[in-house]
């Protein structure tokens, strides 16, 4: 029972690593959490995490996985 319950934390941690460290997303993109228009980041854990929001929906912008910014 104890290893059925370590194997699934162990395959929930493995769900949530869902970046690579360093890259940058717009919110509800590549895998990314929202809300739309925030700027994530990928820490070093391959986690994502809220860095900026910008001032709409529609203002992020990404040009590759490394950048990302706000337009408005």
């Amino acid at each position: 029972m104890q290893l059925t319950q370590i194997l699934a934390v162990l395959g929930l941690a493995a769900a949530a690593t869902a970046c690579n460290p360093g890259e940058w997303s717009c919110g509800n993109q590549n895998d990314a959490p929202g809300p739309d228009g925030a700027i994530f980041i990928c820490n070093n854990l391959g986690r994502w995490t809220f860095s900026a929001q910008c001032g709409a929906a529609h203002c992020c912008v990404q040009s590759t996985n490394t950048a990302a910014h706000c337009s408005c």
